[in-house]
């Protein structure tokens, strides 16, 4: 064996070591002394087991000291009982003696039954483990007495929180003016609903208006599945934008170059890079041309022409709007 299956081995050891600490640590917290000082068995023979489940609690003189292990019926098929095996804590086995008597009674309606055996007489022989308590023969009476007990204890419970005005019927019995306030409270909210009701049967409001104008409101649905289907259409701008993945690329790197471009102008403008940022920076420029053009306009020449010019190519403009006139005539 190698040193890593002597390490495999090792950390495994620690592992169960510490599990089995655990394990005793959690059952010396929770007072579970019957799993260190070990159990012992018994047999009982009911007539019914009324009830009775492996697992219930087994109750020597009200205080638990076991479970029930097993429930079948015996082997001798003439034996009209049931075989109930219990498992009881060790130290308390030597106080089940011959006048012990074992019955099965309800310990609650929601928690079932338990098996409740009588503490036997010191004078009595103890019974052996694996041996057979006795059963109670009244004790399918003894399970109805104590049916009957718990349902009226819990009448006398439901009456207790009446009488202390806990509850609807509490309420009702124990303060009746603080009842008639919530009933009158409950009246005027039935009223005030009532009355939004009756305003939007009679088309007051946005619900009336969507519960009695239904025209309008149809008319409305079909505007919005039509801007919808729009939408949908890929012949149209935005529909071919919000559908068509790769027109809507190609027009977003469009727009996104031709704003870089617009971009870059403006900084050359503003920067006087070429001649329109010349115009717009150098006053030096914009003062030469008004001096020109001043100049020009002293000059008789030069206005004569300019005029001459001017006149000469408004008659051509003229002659070939006619001629246009003309051809779509």
């Amino acid at each position: 064996m190698g040193k890593k299956g002597l390490k495999e081995i090792r950390v495994g050891g620690v592992i169960i070591l510490a599990l089995t600490m655990m394990i005793i640590f959690v059952f010396s917290v929770g007072g579970d002394k019957a799993f260190f000082n070990g159990k012992v068995g018994y047999k009982i023979m009911f007539n019914s087991t009324s009830g009775l489940y492996e697992g219930d609690p087994v109750l020597l003189t009200g205080v638990e000291v076991g479970n029930v292990s097993k429930i079948s019926f015996p082997k001798d098929i003439e034996t009209m009982k049931i075989l109930v095996e219990i498992e009881i804590a060790k130290d308390v086995a030597e106080r089940i003696r011959k006048d012990s008597r074992a019955r099965i009674a309800a310990a609650s309606l929601v928690y079932g039954k338990v098996v409740s055996i009588s503490m036997g007489s010191s004078g009595e022989a103890v019974i052996q483990p694996g041996g057979y308590i006795q059963a109670d023969h009244a004790g399918g009476f003894s399970a109805m007495a104590d049916t009957t007990s718990l349902v009226l204890n819990d009448i006398r419970s439901v009456l207790s929180k009446i009488d202390r005005g806990e509850g609807m019927l509490g309420l009702m019995l124990n303060n009746p003016m603080e009842m008639q306030q919530t009933l009158h409270h409950l009246a005027v909210s039935s009223q005030q609903l009532s009355s939004i009701l009756e305003r939007a049967n009679h088309g007051e409001g946005a619900l009336g208006v969507l519960l009695c104008d239904t025209m309008n409101f149809r008319q409305t649905l079909q505007d919005f599945a039509e801007v919808t289907n729009n939408l949908r259409n890929e012949e149209t701008v935005v529909g071919k934008l919000i559908n068509d993945t790769t027109y809507g690329k190609t027009v977003m790197t469009d727009l996104k170059s031709t704003l870089h471009s617009i971009a870059n102008i403006t900084a050359k403008i503003d920067t006087g890079k070429g001649s329109a940022g010349l115009l717009v920076n150098e006053d030096a420029l914009y003062t030469g041309l008004e001096d020109v053009v001043l100049g020009m306009q002293r000059s008789k020449l030069t206005k004569w022409m300019i005029q001459n010019r001017r006149k000469a190519g408004e008659k051509h403009r003229k002659k070939q709007e006619e001629k246009a006139g003309e051809n779509l005539d």
